[in-house]
């Protein structure tokens, strides 16, 4: 018999779940966004944020939470997602305090995207059609960003 702790199955293992929720990436997508897959990773493991954003939004921490989970934690295995180094550096500028025009469109974007497809039980795809159309998050970026 071995004197090695057998795992719990029923527990993740941390490392594994973060490196797990990137399966879906080929080894050249995975070597190519390693820096934003890095930078979900913190978002997801980050615990003050929901509530400093939602502070200074004055918007609903569920809400917050929410679409923090559907674009950077669970959501992005489900929906395959690429991560994106602009959003992640969105939602660490919005966490900091210095966030610039656009982070405030990305915010209501993913709640709202994230409100119809769990909430509501649209499909990814609709749902980001529906928000891109209230919230023209990647519309605005690649016009260009002004600083507050």
């Amino acid at each position: 018999m071995s004197n090695i702790p057998a795992s719990n199955p029923n527990q993740p293992n941390k490392e594994n779940s973060l490196t797990d929720r990137w399966s879906y990436l080929n080894q050249y997508e995975k070597k190519y966004l390693k820096e934003a897959m890095k930078a979900y990773d913190k978002i997801i493991e980050s615990k003050d944020d929901i509530l400093k954003i939602a502070n200074r939004y004055q918007l609903n921490s569920e809400d917050i939470e929410r679409a923090k989970q559907y674009a950077f934690g669970k959501g992005v295995l489900q929906n395959q997602f690429i991560p994106d180094l602009r959003m992640a550096q969105s939602w660490e500028r919005m966490v900091l305090g210095e966030e610039i025009d656009s982070d405030e469109v990305l915010l209501k974007h993913g709640i709202r995207e994230s409100e119809l497809v769990i909430n509501q039980g649209m499909n990814q795809l609709d749902a980001h059609k529906i928000a891109q159309n209230e919230y023209p998050w990647s519309i605005i970026i690649t016009k260009g960003d002004k600083q507050k």
